[in-house]
């Protein structure tokens, strides 16, 4: 079985509100574009954040979240207390199979308190390693509409 670590591609962050700290996240560090995306309803609820802002710098991906704040989510604890900053929530990594990993998890004694899929793109979990890591982890399977989707993001090299 592969390394825990095996597949490192994102720094996910959270913040109160994505327009806010992409100007701030420019400001402090240079002209980085981002696809802000909208989420939709996942396996028929309400999606528990209102707005993704995605770009790669460099291979690494950076993904800033705005949570809806009618609910209660896994990314409360780690929210700023004022718009505009950003604040480190999740480590992500990309797997081959889900199933295997949501039993690793649990092998583990890792909560995976959010975990679903998004239908010809992507399968995904949250696995609450704040405990050892500090924070949680994002272990995603991606399908071909996902790494289609995957491909159109920003891209800014800093080489």
């Amino acid at each position: 079985m592969r390394n825990f670590f095996s597949g490192f591609f994102q720094l996910g962050y959270v913040t109160r509100n994505v327009s806010v700290a992409i100007a701030a996240f420019r400001e402090k560090f240079g002209p980085i574009e981002f696809l802000i995306n909208d989420p939709t309803s996942i396996d028929g609820k309400a999606p528990p954040t209102r707005r993704i802002a995605l770009a790669y710098i460099d291979d690494v991906m950076t993904e800033i979240i705005e949570p809806d704040p009618a609910q209660k989510t896994i990314y409360d604890d780690a929210l700023p207390a004022v718009e505009g900053p950003i604040r480190l929530h999740h480590f992500g990594y990309l797997i081959d199979d889900h199933a295997a990993m949501l039993e690793r998890l649990r092998n583990m004694g890792y909560a995976v308190p959010l975990h679903g899929s998004v239908p010809g793109a992507l399968d995904y979990s949250y696995a609450d390693t704040r405990a050892d890591l500090g924070v949680f982890s994002e272990f995603i399977r991606l399908d071909e509409g996902g790494r289609a989707f995957f491909n159109t993001l920003p891209r800014t090299s800093t080489r």
